[in-house]
């Protein structure tokens, strides 16, 4: 096996997808030299909620992909549909102007790594593994990398790890978890074709019984269909998981009718069941962003959004330091920031995974209030103070900034 070896980077970034990517995207436009590796080759699918809500749509115009996407075919979701049991809650999706997006990964990552090496400043390096560190010091000072039988060493000034929840980078550098939960329960979903549109695409998800299954309409006569599982039912869907998924939904009232023409597309991907944790973020000579640093039950749709605001933010920590910033000092108050932004996103994660099922007098007191006038309206007023009462802080803190934004604004 030969060897060479690199000149040295500023920054080395293992893992090129939407946490990597961005972040040598943003490092790059500052002018730092960056060599972006991933043991994958471009385009290419991965497992991913594929959601990004009204609030993390700005996120791609920032980081100069938006148009790209959306020229990509991708439509714009505008509309959210939320069934609880039989009953139905359909509103808009955001204050006027806002919408979600639902892009495949294989699209997002492609362009993001291409808006990437697009600065001039950033070096892709595909179907390369990275299998060891190299230490300097007692920091870690780059890795070697292995592509095609050949290795080499590649030194860096600064390693990241955004190399996803089996994180090599964390497991060199020992990184602790200072949070961890178990998983919730495990979730499968398929891409299909042909399956009915509404009149206006929409976000939909529907809770029956201990399962909840979603609807992401993606491109035109293309969409993302997903079940999230109660772990009792995993061995028996494990067993036929193509068949069960495709039952499941055809069994849905609201669905059923609406999938009689269509046909699902590429395999079926899921997982047992998504571990919860949150890792200390940095050390001496490297840093963690995305599902390396983070990683919480889908959910509540929030992963990728949340791996571009770190890497907001580690970019700016790192030019300050590549600047000529102390180390210590900057990465501290990255962590901080990164904390007070993240943390109320993973506990309402997992809250909104482990919450119990809806007992069946409260759908009969839901099913007369929705059934009628006289029910609906105090419904309505009723539910500042029962959202209150009924929601764990962190979820509550973040409806009450969307019922902010769906306020009408004062007349100047």
């Amino acid at each position: 096996m030969s060897a060479q070896h690199d000149a040295a980077y500023d920054v080395l970034i293992i893992g090129a997808r939407v946490a990597g990517a961005s972040l040598a995207s943003l490092l790059g436009a500052l002018g730092h030299r960056v060599l972006l590796v991933d043991r994958e080759r471009f385009p290419s699918d991965t497992l991913s909620t594929h959601y990004m809500a009204p609030s993390a749509v700005p996120l791609l115009a920032e980081l100069g992909v938006l148009g790209a996407v959306e020229q990509a075919g991708f439509r714009r979701l505008t509309r959210a549909h939320t069934w609880v049991a039989d009953c139905l809650f359909a509103g808009p999706i955001a204050p006027p102007g806002g919408y979600a997006l639902a892009p495949r990964r294989d699209t997002l990552d492609a362009l993001l790594i291409e808006r990437a090496v697009a600065t001039g400043a950033v070096t892709l390096r595909t179907g390369a593994r990275a299998i060891g560190p190299l230490w300097a010091g007692g920091r870690l000072a780059g890795a070697t990398l292995r592509s095609g039988g050949v290795t080499s060493e590649v030194r860096a000034r600064v390693v990241i790890g955004a190399d996803g929840k089996h994180s090599a980078v964390a497991g060199w550098v020992g990184a602790a978890c200072a949070l961890a939960a178990p998983p919730v329960g495990p979730s499968y979903y398929r891409y299909y074709r042909g399956l009915a549109p509404l009149d206006e695409p929409a976000l939909e998800v529907a809770f029956s019984g201990p399962r909840t299954t979603l609807l992401f309409p993606m491109r035109p006569a293309e969409d993302c269909l997903v079940v999230a599982l109660p772990p009792s039912d995993f061995a028996a869907f494990r067993a036929d998981p193509c068949a069960a998924l495709d039952a499941h939904l055809r069994a849905l009232p609201h669905l059923a009718a609406r999938l009689r023409g269509a046909v699902p597309v590429g395999p079926i991907r899921g997982t047992r069941g998504v571990a919860n944790y949150v890792r200390e973020p940095y050390g001496p000579g490297w840093a963690l962003v995305g599902d390396a640093a983070c990683l919480k039950d889908p959910s509540t749709g929030t992963g990728m959004a949340d791996a571009i605001r770190q890497a907001q933010g580690l970019a700016g920590a790192l030019d300050a330091y590549l600047r000529g910033a102390d180390w210590a000092v900057t990465m501290g108050a990255f962590r901080r920031r990164r904390d007070a932004a993240l943390l109320p996103s993973y506990h309402a994660a997992i809250a909104a995974a482990s919450s119990p099922d809806i007992a069946e007098d409260a759908l009969a007191w839901l099913r007369a209030a929705v059934a009628s006038p006289v029910g609906a309206y105090p419904l309505a007023t009723a539910m500042p103070a029962a959202l209150r009462a009924a929601l764990p802080a962190a979820a509550l803190e973040r409806l009450a900034a969307a019922a902010a934004a769906f306020r009408p604004t004062a007349p100047s």
